[in-house]
């Protein structure tokens, strides 16, 4: 799931956390459509811009020139900063989870969740401009069967 959702970040410019939230979403029957998306970009594109990004772009560009320190030493900098991105993922996903969080949770038949989260993954790829070819096509599918394991999995 982690190298999808990566893969969608790197080709896609995709906000991590909304794709997840689209899942969550379908995996309560919501049906994520313009409204909700919109909603959700006004709520975390601030975040994402100002936090989230600057710290994965240091990071990034920390990989590729340590500015001058070893390497090593700017390894165990580059985590930190992994860790500091992460956190700000999560808090974005628990700001995510506030907008829906009174939905009625109705039991969702797996082929309409995957249903739901195509459509919504679907929306939000078609925003950001995301080019839907046959590999992208793929990763959607990908997606879409990670997310149906990981409920049939969890119950």
């Amino acid at each position: 799931m982690s190298e999808l959702c990566l893969w969608f970040q790197d080709h896609c410019r995709v906000d991590v956390p909304i794709i997840l939230y689209i899942g969550w979403c379908s995996a309560r029957g919501v049906h994520v459509d313009h409204q909700l998306l919109t909603q959700v970009e006004q709520t975390v594109d601030v975040w994402q811009r100002d936090v989230v990004a600057p710290l994965r772009g240091l990071r990034r560009e920390l990989k590729r020139d340590s500015k001058g320190i070893a390497q090593e030493t700017v390894s165990a900098f580059r985590e930190e900063l992994k860790s500091l991105e992460l956190e700000a993922e999560h808090l974005e996903l628990n700001a995510l989870a506030t907008l829906s969080s009174d939905e009625t949770v109705a039991a969702v038949p797996v082929s309409d969740q995957k249903r739901l989260i195509e459509s919504g993954l679907g929306q939000y790829l078609g925003r950001l401009k995301c080019d839907i070819n046959a590999q992208t096509k793929e990763k959607i599918t990908g997606f879409v069967a990670c997310l149906s394991a990981e409920k049939t999995a969890s119950g």
